[in-house]
């Protein structure tokens, strides 16, 4: 069972890799930002969804999520669609 700490603040200590991250790619940006839930898997803590915003679309598919999590080493992540859901549709 994971227990979940307060992942507000940046910091090497809690940066974990991102297993469905599907690496940086050419990308084009058509639409204005849109907030989206996106499921994540991290390397210890597994899979969780977290609030994002989409801002750019891969030209393969891939959306590119900027998500706010201590874990994290950068802005966001890039995700295959499967894994990004729009509230609404």
């Amino acid at each position: 069972m994971i227990e979940y700490e307060d992942y507000g603040t940046a910091t090497w200590r809690y940066w974990q890799k991102i297993r469905n991250d599907v690496g940086a790619r050419g990308s084009y940006r058509d639409r204005p930002p849109v907030a989206v839930r996106a499921r994540v898997v991290f390397e210890r803590d597994g899979e969780v969804w977290l609030d994002g915003t989409a801002t750019r679309l891969g030209f393969d598919g891939a959306i590119f999520v900027e998500l706010h999590d201590r874990r994290l080493q950068t802005v966001g992540a890039w995700l295959p669609p499967v894994d990004v859901w729009r509230p609404g549709k």
